[in-house]
C-alpha cells in the first residue's frame, strides 16, 4: 500500500467518523526540515484528543478488509499497526498533569487540547505537525523550528517537568543529540548534570539499547555528553560502550 494511498485511507476514516483532525507529529516533520526523510518507514499520528485511540481501532477496521496487519496497544497507551514492514504509531495522548498551570507561565491562557499533548511531549524538535497530505508543517510550540535550524535538544517545559514525565526521556536526549548531531539545551545539561541518577529511571535494557545506537552513529557526540554530564556511572557498560568507558578510566 503505498503511503499516500494510506494516509488518505485515515483521512477520510476522521471524516466519516468525526474524528478530530489528524496530524503526523514526531520524527517525520522533523526530519523533513532537516533533509534526513530519505525513506519514511513509520509515522507517528496524533488528533491532539483522546478521539486518537478511535482513529487507531477505525483505521484497523478499514485495514483488515483488505490487508492482512497487526495491531498491537503498548504499555504507554498508544496503539500500533504494522503493515508488512511498514508502522503506524497512534500516539497515547499523554498530558502532563497540571499542565495548563505551566502552559499559563508561557502566556497560553486558554490552551487547545493539541497544544497540551504538545507541550507534553518531550522535546521542541518533536512537537511539530504535518498535515496528511504532506503539504505543511506546523510549529505549535513556537520553538521547534528555531530549535531544528539551531540544532539543539530542548525540552518543551522546564527540564524537570518535561524529564519527570517520562522514564527514558534523559537517555533519549542523548540519543536524539547523538543521532542528529545537536547540542543539548545547557538548560537541560545542567539540570540532568545535577541529578545524574534521573539516567536510573529507565530500565538497563532502555539505557543499552538507547547508548549503543547513540555510540554507533556518533561516538563522540556520546561520549562528550556522558562525561559533562557525569553519567557514566549510572549506565550499564555494554560491550559498544566498553572500549570508550575504559578509554576514559585509563586517560585519568
Amino acid at each position: 500500500m503505498k503511503l499516500k494511498d494510506l494516509l488518505k485511507l485515515i483521512t477520510n476514516v476522521a471524516k466519516r467518523r468525526q474524528i478530530s483532525t489528524p496530524f503526523i507529529c514526531g520524527g517525520t516533520p522533523r526530519d523533513k526540515i532537516l533533509g534526513r526523510l530519505n525513506k519514511i518507514e513509520d509515522i507517528d499520528l496524533t488528533t491532539g484528543d483522546e478521539s486518537v485511540h478511535m482513529l487507531s481501532k477505525e483505521t484497523s477496521v478499514s485495514l483488515n478488509r483488505k490487508f492482512n496487519i497487526q495491531t498491537k496497544v503498548m504499555d504507554d497507551g498508544h496503539s500500533s499497526i504494522f503493515i508488512g514492514g511498514f508502522k503506524v504509531d497512534f500516539s497515547s495522548n499523554f498530558i502532563v498533569p497540571e499542565i495548563d498551570k505551566y502552559l499559563q507561565k508561557l502566556k497560553i491562557e486558554n490552551p487547545t487540547p493539541m497544544q497540551r499533548e504538545l507541550f507534553s511531549r518531550d522535546f521542541t524538535c518533536n512537537a511539530l505537525l504535518m498535515t496528511l497530505d504532506l503539504r505543511q508543517i506546523l510549529d505549535p510550540t513556537n520553538r521547534g523550528f528555531k530549535d531544528i535550524n539551531s540544532k539543539v535538544i530542548r525540552t518543551c517545559l522546564s527540564p524537570e517537568i518535561t524529564l519527570l514525565s517520562n522514564k527514558n526521556r534523559v537517555v533519549r536526549a542523548i540519543y536524539l543529540a547523538a543521532k542528529l548531531d545537536f547540542d543539548i539545551d545547557p538548560a537541560l545539561m545542567q539540570w540532568i548534570k545535577q541529578h545524574p541518577d534521573s539516567m536510573r529511571f529507565a530500565s538497563d535494557r532502555a539505557l543499552a539499547e538507547k547508548l549503543n545506537k547513540a555510540i554507533a552513529v556518533n561516538p563522540t557526540r556520546t561520549t562528550y555528553l556522558l562525561d559533562e554530564m557525569g553519567l557514566w556511572n549510572q549506565i550499564p557498560i555494554t560491550k559498544e560502550l566498553y572500549p570508550y568507558y575504559v578509554k576514559r578510566i585509563t586517560a585519568k
